[in-house]
């Protein structure tokens, strides 16, 4: 098992272990800190450290051009098991290219609230 996906097994196993208790799961970040500022190939890695905090993983992508990305996963989930009454979870992949700087992020959770002009063009 990958060791970024570890703790997550193990904290799944003990609440399910424990039956119906709450489960969190990664660390809370606040997407909207980073989505309100993040200006895409200028925005650097120390950046984003600053405004989410360290990442809970990291991993590589690919293309089919073989552009290379390193990917930053940010994560944070809660609910209760095992209901799952009262589930949440949000997910945030931060993509650097090799100057450092971010190509590109993706965002999963929810957008109440949230920023969602669209920069892909660049100001």
């Amino acid at each position: 098992m990958p060791g970024n996906f570890r703790p997550f097994a193990y904290a799944l196993a003990a609440a399910l272990i424990a039956g119906c208790s709450t489960l969190k799961v990664g660390r809370d970040f606040d997407y909207n800190a980073f989505a309100s500022r993040v200006e895409l190939g200028t925005t650097t890695a120390a950046q984003v450290m600053d405004w989410v905090g360290a990442p809970a993983g990291k991993g590589v992508e690919v293309g089919t051009d073989r552009t290379r990305l390193d990917v930053w996963n940010y994560y944070y989930g809660t609910g209760k098991i095992p209901s799952g009454s009262n589930t949440s979870f949000k997910l945030l992949q931060v993509k650097l290219n090799q100057e450092g700087k971010v190509a590109a992020y993706v965002w999963t959770g929810d957008m109440a609230g949230a920023p969602v002009e669209d920069k892909s063009s660049g100001k």
